[in-house]
């Protein structure tokens, strides 16, 4: 008998593994993206400048090229917006010297909120992302750019994200080389026949 037949048959899950690794890479973009497309945050750049309308809030700007292209908007406010100088906003758009856990804007005052690395760096990040969800109406979108630990893909801005009483999807992580991971996504208040059910879904009373 020769070694190739001592061998056998591949197992079943070697042979439908190689047979749909082209078809799981295809299925599963998120899981494989890196640096060697635009980067994550031009992509995040992009999809900010695309969804952002209305009255937007920008948390976390530290550079003027952070910034989309905002001048198609009624409003503007930037919170923790760095080096961003005032010569270099469009003519709608205000700094406002505030955390994000201390907003000083009315309720649902804002279409979108724009934030970056905002959920993981706050003193009090589960107060930081009521206060985002306070300020940003019901119908409204918070578009997120934050790191992501190494080992569990369910905690820190998701987590706090989800205890905070919205809900995520186009989520997407991307794996830098000698840097953390980095999760961006899409944030909304629940619709009104669901907010019970989530609420008893994080333990809520």
């Amino acid at each position: 008998m020769t070694a190739a037949r001592r061998a056998g048959p591949k197992p079943l899950v070697v042979r439908w593994v190689r047979a749909h690794a082209s078809s799981m890479t295809e299925l599963l973009p998120s899981a494989v993206s890196s640096e060697r497309a635009s980067g994550p945050l031009e992509r995040f750049r992009t999809s900010a400048e695309r969804r952002a309308s209305g009255r937007v809030l920008d948390i976390g700007a530290s550079h003027p090229d952070d910034l989309p292209s905002y001048a198609h908007l009624c409003h503007l406010a930037l919170v923790g917006a760095g080096e961003v100088r005032a010569s270099e906003l469009p003519l709608q758009a205000e700094k406002v010297d505030a955390a994000p856990e201390d907003l000083p804007f009315p309720d649902r005052a804002f279409d979108v909120v724009v934030c970056r690395f905002a959920l993981t760096r706050a003193k009090r990040p589960a107060l930081a992302v009521r206060e985002i969800a306070r300020v940003l109406r019901s119908t409204g979108q918070l578009l997120f750019l934050d790191t992501a630990p190494t080992t569990r893909l369910d905690v820190d801005a998701l987590m706090h994200l989800r205890h905070g009483g919205l809900i995520t999807h186009d989520v997407d992580w991307s794996w830098l080389r000698s840097k953390p991971p980095l999760v961006q996504g899409v944030a909304m208040h629940p619709a009104p026949q669901y907010v019970r059910e989530i609420a008893w879904l994080r333990g809520a009373t």
